[in-house]
């Protein structure tokens, strides 16, 4: 029987999309410009319609009974933060994702308790992306609320997952005996061509050395 529950050393997360990075396909050409579109908060301007309200709600129509079990038992989305620091009137396409959730009843609500201390690197495109144990350290948690049932974090893109595996110890040190799992809208793909990009699975995060990887989830 597969394993239905994170723990410390292994992170369970779902995410819908393929970003396939080298793909040349018209669908993963595609995929790629709507996460763009959706890390910028673009508007679309035929269908005057935020492009992650757009994404998500095609997506939420798709979905099966194991593709949305990750947001069973009505957890809290917690945004992951950007790599840099927080500023104002700054798009954070991790909460805006996870407030399109929520409207489409994915989610009790949106907390977003983890921020950036320090900035790091960006992770995307870089081949020294930021270890590990420096994102555990950039990394706060605001523990002034009271923790839920269910954490389910929330990002835009998962590469490695040693952002999300960050965050989740980060939460867990705070919160101690709160399931925490996670979800991406988009998962990256860096060789081939995917035969969709429209694939929902959950994968396993786990650490490897300085880094994590990303693998099937164990039974």
């Amino acid at each position: 029987m597969t394993r239905s529950r994170s723990s410390r050393d292994a992170l369970l997360c779902a995410s819908w999309l393929i970003y396939a990075t080298r793909a040349t396909g018209v669908a993963a050409r595609r995929a790629r410009d709507l996460i763009i579109d959706i890390k910028t908060d673009r508007v679309d301007a035929k269908r005057e319609r935020p492009v992650v309200e757009l994404v998500v709600n095609a997506a939420v129509l798709r979905l099966d009974q194991a593709a949305g079990a990750v947001f069973d038992g009505d957890p809290c989305l917690v945004p992951v933060p950007r790599s840099g620091l927080t500023k104002a009137h700054t798009v954070w396409p991790a909460r805006r994702i996870a407030e399109e959730l929520v409207r489409q009843g994915l989610g009790n609500d949106v907390v977003p308790v983890i921020t950036r201390a320090v900035a790091v690197a960006k992770s995307a495109g870089n081949p020294d992306r930021p270890p590990f144990a420096e994102h555990l350290a950039s990394l706060s948690v605001q523990k002034s609320f009271r923790p839920p049932s269910r954490l389910l974090l929330v990002d835009d893109v998962v590469t490695t997952g040693t952002t999300l595996m960050a965050c989740m110890q980060r939460l867990a040190d705070a919160f101690p005996g709160v399931p925490i799992a996670a979800f991406a809208l988009a998962r990256v793909q860096s060789q081939g061509e995917p035969a969709q990009v429209f694939e929902p699975i959950v994968e396993e995060i786990s650490l490897s050395g300085s880094h994590c990887v990303r693998g099937p989830v164990a039974s």
